[in-house]
């Protein structure tokens, strides 16, 4: 249970913080420091910043062009492609150039400029500072101290790269999205200055480019000339090693004498071919005529070559007539009749002419078979030298065809470079800008920055929201308890009531501060805490409680005396300085050190009759401490304390009993447990809001009525907060000056 209690508190915790009434209370509670920091940091803005120069910007705008006019090809001698996206990008980077700026910083004598020129002089404190930290370094790093003297090339090259520098941190270059358009943007402190700037760039670029130009097609042109030189003599020593060639193998027409010995050589190779048949032909009949031992005059004419033959068909027919006459002779004569001897005698002629013809066309086809081979070797012969000499026109064809090529290829090179430098030539002419002005810069009329109405007016904002922010932190990290509206929200405990800051109160001048007529608001506050208290005891007699705070210095002895003073003048009131280890309610009443008190009455030597002490101004009772215990725990702790306090009670209608802190010691809550309930003590402005939580949590566990919680000490700010602005006037005009004519009982009442 306790701890869901805890978890309550610490959720009521954060949401309380997260709310917006609770930071615009803390906020009311710290305006006047709020103020005060805003005003102090708006004058040293204001005082900064009406003390830096005007500053003027100008802009220029020009036109990029990414298509310039094309008078011949040259874009191989100057240029970048400019149909890649990178094209402007590169020329924003050439605007922005050391080039660019080294040319307009000298065209218009920006290191003669002050504004330019850095000024050691004008930030005296700055310089002091920056000054003694290099020294602090050099003695660090065991250097002199005294600074090397510079030539007046170092400081000319120092002057010009700090020129540069502020030059780079005027300038602005805005390109105008979707568009070739690009703005130069110039700032200072001279409105004619900042608009010649920002024109000189856009010049500088344009003027750059034609120079870059006119160089590149010079150098181009000088190269291209060297190199034309070259190629003329390559072409004439190329055509003068093809002309001795021709002389040399006697070429006139290399194309022809090719076609020639082409058609000769295929001549040649077609009558090899006959050869070749007809050796084969009279080769197969020659084998045959061999193959029949070549006397056997039967077995030659049985040859198919042989008998094929017309003059043997012929000799083979006159035969059969011979031998048909012969044989139809024989049966009609005898062998030595005249026909038939005739007969016989034509027969045998006829046999021997076909032996004589066989013999004939062997030898002849032995014959035809020689010349045919003689042929066949001759027409090889002249086939290999036909080949040969084709072979040698080829290779000097093939050496001429590349002598030819060489000679043009050096022709079309020369005449390639002798029209690039024509064209170059020509183009180093045409001075076409790659940019032009659209909008030339004009002077400014009014300055561009510092913006002083804006910058006081987000100056005093920015300081509001950052002490509006370090006073919410400071009020979240402190957590102390300032309002009577943060008891509630923060210790989640009734509030009694909220007691005002009387100063130079001590706890010998309390009883007196209660009565003071100067500070009716302090013995107001308490009187109404005496209402509060007594309306929720209306019927109840014999009543006790405890009074108690977290940490020491919280004006719990204060609280408990003015308490006791308040009810005295409606009832009858004790007060017992349970405080056993630091008493202080016998000191404030001027009691005597020897003065009996409660631990007399607990340890049996004296009775409570006999320790009881009135105040006769007052006539309020009090039971001081009395002698001092070595352990007041084990005292209060006891039965007798027990009987004491219930004897008390029966004397008395309420007991208060004054006990050290909760924190501090275990005393309070155990006098608390006997009595029943406890007031707790919060010191405004002071008490920590978690100590104050862990204080109530003990309360809390320890099952005492908690009666509720009175702000203490609280300052005119928690009393407004809580009471209104006509606090003052009420307690400083009304009732505070009006004469006391009644006793403090009857004015109580």
């Amino acid at each position: 249970m306790n701890r869901d209690a805890g978890s309550r508190q610490t959720k009521g915790l954060r949401l309380e913080w997260v709310g917006l009434s609770g930071r615009f209370s803390t906020l009311a509670r710290y305006k006047w420091w709020i103020l005060l920091a805003t005003l102090l940091t708006t004058t040293a803005g204001a005082l900064y910043l009406f003390r830096l120069p005007a500053i003027y910007s100008s802009t220029a705008t020009l036109l990029l062009e990414n298509t310039p006019s094309k008078v011949v090809s040259i874009e191989g001698v100057y240029g970048v492609d400019s149909s890649r996206d990178e094209y402007f990008q590169t020329q924003y980077e050439i605007i922005q150039s050391r080039k660019i700026a080294e040319v307009v910083i000298a065209e218009l004598g920006l290191t003669e400029r002050e504004e330019f020129v850095p000024q050691e002089s004008g930030s005296f404190g700055l310089s002091m500072v920056k000054s003694w930290v290099r020294n602090q370094l050099k003695q660090v790093l065991g250097e002199g101290s005294d600074t090397p003297l510079l030539s007046e090339e170092e400081k000319a090259y120092r002057l010009q790269q700090q020129v540069i520098d502020e030059y780079y941190r005027r300038l602005t270059l805005k390109p105008v999205r979707n568009t070739q358009l690009v703005s130069i943007q110039f700032e200072a402190q001279d409105p004619v200055l900042a608009a010649d700037v920002a024109n000189a760039i856009g010049q500088a670029f344009i003027e750059s480019y034609m120079e870059d130009k006119l160089t590149a097609t010079q150098e181009a042109t000088g190269w291209m000339r060297e190199r034309l030189e070259t190629l003329r003599n390559n072409l004439r020593a190329s055509e003068e090693a093809l002309q001795n060639f021709r002389e040399q193998a006697g070429l006139v027409d290399v194309e022809g004498l090719l076609t020639l010995e082409s058609q000769e050589l295929e001549k040649i190779a077609n009558r090899l071919s006959e050869a070749r048949d007809r050796r084969s032909a009279a080769e197969a009949v020659a084998r045959s005529v061999a193959g029949t031992g070549g006397g056997n005059i039967e077995s030659l004419a049985s040859l198919p070559e042989i008998n094929r033959h017309p003059s043997v068909q012929r000799l083979r027919e006159a035969e059969s007539q011979a031998e048909q006459q012969v044989a139809q002779l024989s049966k009609r004569y005898g062998p030595k009749h005249k026909a038939m001897i005739t007969a016989e005698a034509e027969l045998a002629e006829v046999r021997s002419a076909l032996r004589r013809q066989i013999r004939e066309l062997v030898s002849g086809i032995q014959q035809e078979y020689r010349s045919a081979r003689d042929q066949e070797a001759t027409l090889s012969e002249e086939l290999a030298a036909a080949r040969q000499n084709y072979q040698g026109l080829s290779k000097n064809e093939s050496e001429y065809r590349e002598l030819q090529r060489e000679v043009e290829t050096n022709r079309q090179l020369y005449d390639t470079f002798m029209t690039r430098i024509k064209e170059t030539g020509v183009a180093g002419d045409f001075n076409e800008a790659i940019a032009r002005f659209t909008d030339k810069a004009l002077p400014a009329l009014l300055p561009s920055r510092p913006q002083k109405g804006a910058i006081m007016a987000m100056t005093v904002l920015a300081s509001l929201m950052l002490f509006s922010t370090l006073a919410l932190l400071h009020a979240r990290f402190v957590d102390v308890i300032s309002r009577a509206s943060e008891v509630e929200s923060l210790l989640y405990a009734k509030l009694l009531g909220i007691v005002p800051e009387v100063r130079n109160l001590d706890s010998k001048s309390t009883v007196k501060t209660y009565f003071e007529k100067r500070q009716p608001e302090f013995g107001e506050a308490w009187r109404s805490i005496r209402t509060t208290y007594t309306l929720q005891h209306m019927n109840s007699t014999g009543m006790a409680m405890a009074i108690s705070s977290a940490l020491t210095g919280e004006g719990k002895t204060t609280s408990a005396i003015s308490m006791a003073l308040s009810l005295q003048q409606v009832k009858r009131v004790l007060l017992i300085d349970c405080d056993l280890r630091k008493p202080k309610v016998g000191k404030a009443f001027d009691l005597p050190s020897y003065q009996p008190g409660l631990t007399n009455t607990l340890c049996g030597t004296h009775s409570l009759e006999q320790c009881l002490y009135v105040d006769e101004d007052t006539g309020l009772s009090i039971l001081s401490a009395g002698t001092v215990l070595s352990n007041p725990l084990e005292a209060l702790s006891g039965d007798s304390f027990r009987r004491v306090l219930q004897q008390a009670r029966a004397q008395f209608d309420v007991v208060l009993l004054d006990t050290p802190p909760v924190q501090a010691v275990s005393d309070a809550l155990v006098v608390a447990r006997t009595a029943g309930s406890m007031m707790f003590i919060v010191r405004a402005d002071h008490t920590r809001a978690r100590l104050a939580q862990r204080a109530l949590e003990r309360v809390l566990e320890n099952k005492i009525l908690l009666e509720g919680v009175v702000l203490n000490r609280a300052g005119k700010g928690a009393m407004k907060a809580q009471y209104g602005k006509g606090y003052d006037a009420y307690y400083g005009q009304g009732y505070g000056q009006q004469p006391s004519t009644v006793s403090p009982r009857e004015s109580a009442a």
